[in-house]
């Protein structure tokens, strides 16, 4: 450990001038403002700290963050001065902040918003075991970096890769030469093995975790930091599983189940002037990081890698901004490639692998193409399969959707039940035991509309009605379930029939004797504009978790993504999948927003791009009114559709309708709302919006 990171912030020198951004959601608010330097704090004081200000009044005070010091402000008025310190440990470093705003400004949000998700809050009694630990590290003779060394090794990261000793031949292991392209601030794209591997510790990982570990751990003897982002736990329970078995213990963990103080105390450590392994979800990629090597992305088209929170800013699109800002490398790796990732090589900016990586075999056994007839869930065909199988190990079975029976209808007419609260449909969740998907509101007193029925009737089948049945077709071996109810992590390697959700399907040690995936029709028939990738994603994931001479059975399906998944031929169906998006203009062949609101103030917003003829490039579907909401006003949402090349100015037209919608500026007529809570009808923005074509 090197000591904390104040010892290279900048001071304030002579100036007397504080620029700090107010940690505040208000987008009125989302700029720069000048304070002044109390001499007392003019020693201590430097960039990255996090501040207390007044506003509006000398005795409310607020929170901000030091960005940069001036000379003198344009403000002509008399400056407040700032209240004090938060901590003596700059948090903000001059990179992350560039990010932040740079994410922010794409997606038409705040620069404050990124660093709330950038930045865990403080602890006290962590923060003064941080410092009290660099200390005795320096003191034992640990030696910290000059600034002109630093200074040198931020501007210059690319040259310091190429550099020093370090040679741009190729030599050493595949990984070795991967990560000098990556420390040259190369954009690679990686479809990996499927299998599982063992690790020295008895444990079982996907076999990508372990080439992962081993590309990051690369990197890192390189000298440079790495940045792992992975979507769930379970994915980051791996990489830090294979980390730790091939001798690197003293990774960065970041992630939602930790603790504030671990959390806090992993964000200090990242801080350090060292190089680091970070892995962790996707707050990960805004994690500080000493000369940045790498940022590797695992399987970016999963959803949970997007930002529910404003601004809704993808991991794989920050990890985009920070490449190009740092000049690390960027490493896509997955078992399917999602269609932005696929247009990012079309368009020359990654570079894909060429040799193809080792797959499951895989069996199409749809019905239509065998005479067998079903023999309850699945065809007689992939019962014996299944049979023969289990025999040996372990079997995955993966379903569409979890619960007993998806749909609920009415027993006399077959209409579809929705619920009186939400209009959200009913499913049952056990047997004779139904509710709402949506609110999860039983179906108390529940009439059909049409017919007047009372009584509901199970269709489909989920998680649960396929363990009951399975366990009445394959009796005398384990049935287990994994949904997102009842989640396994793993398995043992003793026959058992696993039951699972897509993407909760569980390791099992030595990789599943046969992975059996049915619903194919219901999950492409799902409406979504992305049905298809999420499609191969989910059935290539399944696939991996094969033992290497186990097999994957497409039970059921036909047409042209069933067939690719079935031929290997994945990115031949994404190329075609990306053209035919060109010419509808859906996304990533074209940046979307939606904007949503009252219908005035989003009238407002579009006429700042469609009145302005120096805009061009876009194009916006609707308003339409939204559904109604009880007790709401109605709201309504338009689509704008926009080239990459238009999307800064975009961004910045739309953001100035919403800081002024925001002001009250842009609006005459506002309704009384509670204090404190923003208005039903304002106006939103949401750029890249995944679901905003989904029906």
């Amino acid at each position: 450990m090197t000591g904390c990171s104040c010892q290279l912030a900048e001071a304030p020198g002579t100036r007397r001038v504080a620029q700090v951004l107010l940690d505040s959601a208000l987008p009125q608010l989302d700029h720069l403002f000048d304070y002044g330097i109390p001499e007392e704090l003019a020693d201590s004081i430097v960039v990255g700290q996090r501040v207390r200000v007044p506003f509006r009044s000398s005795s409310r005070n607020t929170f901000g963050w030091v960005i940069g010091f001036a000379e003198a402000s344009e403000f002509k008025g008399q400056l407040s001065p700032i209240t004090d310190l938060v901590g003596s440990v700059p948090l903000l470093t001059p990179e992350v902040w560039r990010l932040a705003r740079a994410v922010a400004d794409r997606a038409g949000g705040s620069a404050g918003d990124i660093l709330r998700l950038a930045i865990p809050g403080r602890q006290v009694r962590v923060e003064k075991k941080h410092i009290a630990a660099g200390a005795a590290a320096l003191e034992a003779g640990a030696t910290t970096k000059s600034l002109e060394s630093f200074n040198e090794e931020v501007v210059a990261p690319v040259a310091v890769a190429l550099g020093d000793g370090v040679s741009t031949e190729p030599e050493g292991t595949v990984e070795d030469q991967i990560a000098t392209q990556l420390c040259a601030g190369a954009r690679l794209a990686m479809t990996l093995s499927h299998g599982p591997e063992r690790l020295s510790t008895g444990e079982w990982v996907g076999g990508w975790a372990l080439r992962l570990a081993r590309q990051a751990v690369a990197v890192f003897e390189q000298g440079r930091s790495v940045i792992i982002i992975a979507p769930d736990y379970r994915d980051q329970d791996q990489i830090l599983d294979a980390l730790s078995a091939i001798g690197h213990d003293d990774t960065v963990r970041v992630d939602s189940r930790q603790s504030n103080g671990e959390r806090y105390a992993s964000f200090l450590r990242a801080l350090d002037k060292e190089p680091r392994i970070i892995a962790g979800n996707r707050s990960a990629v805004y994690a500080p990081a000493h000369m940045l090597g790498a940022v590797i992305v695992w399987d970016d088209g999963d959803p949970l890698l997007s930002e529910p929170l404003a601004p809704y800013v993808h991991a794989r699109d920050a990890a985009l901004v920070r490449a190009e800002q740092s000049g690390a490398g960027l490493f896509f790796a997955a078992h399917a490639r999602s269609t932005d990732v696929q247009r990012l090589v079309e368009l020359g900016y990654v570079d894909a692998q060429v040799n193809p990586p080792r797959r499951t075999r895989v069996i199409h056994a749809d019905s239509a193409l065998a005479p067998d007839a079903f023999a309850g869930r699945v065809p007689e065909f992939v019962a014996r399969e299944i049979r023969r199988a289990l025999r040996t190990g372990p079997v995955l079975v993966q379903v569409a959707t979890a619960g007993y029976a998806p749909v609920a209808v009415c027993a006399d007419c077959n209409d579809l039940a929705r619920c009186g609260a939400c209009n959200g449909p009913f499913g049952f969740r056990a047997a004779g035991r139904a509710a709402c998907r949506w609110c999860g509101e039983p179906p108390t007193g529940w009439e059909c509309p049409t017919c007047e029925g009372r009584q509901l009737q199970e269709r489909g089948m989920g998680s649960g009605r396929t363990v009951e049945q399975f366990e009445q077709q394959f009796k005398g071996f384990r049935v287990l379930l994994s949904d997102g109810e009842h989640p396994r992590e793993s398995v043992d390697a003793r026959p058992a029939l696993v039951v699972a959700t897509r993407g909760a399907e569980p390791l099992a040690a030595g990789g599943y004797r046969a992975v059996v995936l049915l619903d194919a029709e219901r999950l492409l028939g799902l409406p979504h504009l992305r049905a298809g990738e999420d499609c191969l994603r989910w059935w290539e994931n399944a696939a991996a978790l094969a033992h290497p001479d186990g097999v994957c059975i497409m039970a059921s399906g036909g047409g042209d993504v069933v067939q690719a998944f079935v031929s290997g031929r994945t990115e031949e169906w994404l190329r075609r999948e990306l053209r035919d998006r060109q010419q509808l203009r859906y996304p990533p062949a074209v940046r979307v927003v939606s904007v949503s609101g009252g219908r005035a103030e989003i009238d407002r917003a579009l006429s700042t791009l469609e009145k302005n003829p120096a805009v061009t490039g876009f194009d916006v579907l609707g308003p339409t009114a939204l559904p109604p909401e009880p007790g709401l006003p109605q709201l309504s949402r338009a689509i704008v559709r926009f080239e990459y090349s238009r999307g800064a100015e975009i961004a910045k037209r739309l953001r100035g309708a919403l800081v002024a919608d925001a002001a009250g500026g842009s609006s005459k007529a506002r309704t009384k709302s509670a204090p404190g809570r923003a208005r039903p009808e304002a106006l939103r923005l949401r750029f890249d919006d995944r679901g905003v074509f989904d029906g």
